[in-house]
């Protein structure tokens, strides 16, 4: 299995790349976001997934580990394969994609193709538990931890788990890393009241 490649751009288009690494040029079908964040020309490396099936070989490639780490969880969904993964991560960036799964926000989801309200729970369900494990967006672990946790407090004091999640997230979005937790439980409280 192929970690990463690195190698000069050959060719970019928003949903793939050639790459040219030892004079051979790799087809690797990448996220908008991956492909928003290198130019033709330049030397990258991209950290890989290798796909083996009987008609075809296929590589996914993606310019940041966090991304891959994402990938390699969504796939791991029934119903979620590496197109639509991809797709996901092309519609909306890591930290929305966490926080949809962390809030049980559904609603995060919809503007996907291919991602049904269905699709999304089940994403939601599958992913929870596994999300909350993980210390994945280290720069932004304060705030996921901020987001978990107004939430369980809010669930606790008998608030909808999707209610609180849009709230706790609106705030989040508003105010950043400039909030304590009973800061944002508080103001949690007064909108929802």
């Amino acid at each position: 299995m192929l970690y990463f490649i690195k190698g000069k751009i050959f060719l970019k288009t928003p949903t793939y790349i050639i790459i040219e690494n030892n004079g051979i040029g790799y087809f690797v079908e990448v996220s908008l976001n991956t492909s928003e964040k290198i130019e033709e020309g330049e030397e990258v490396l991209l950290y890989t997934y290798q796909q083996v099936s009987e008609e075809k070989i296929n590589l996914y490639g993606f310019i940041e580990k966090e991304e891959r780490e994402l990938f390699l969880l969504l796939i791991t969904v029934p119903g979620i394969g590496p197109k639509v993964a991809l797709r996901i991560l092309s519609g909306l960036t890591i930290e929305e994609i966490y926080q949809g799964i962390i809030s049980e926000n559904v609603d995060v989801f919809k503007n996907v193709p291919g991602i049904g309200k269905k699709t999304a729970e089940r994403m939601i369900v599958e992913l929870k538990q596994k999300v909350e494990k993980i210390p994945v967006l280290v720069n932004n672990y304060k705030e996921r931890e901020l987001l978990f946790n107004a939430i369980e407090a809010l669930v606790v004091l008998g608030y909808k788990r999707k209610e609180a999640g849009e709230i706790v997230n609106e705030i989040l979005k508003e105010k950043r890393e400039k909030t304590t937790l009973e800061d944002l439980i508080k103001e949690a409280l007064r909108k929802l009241t």
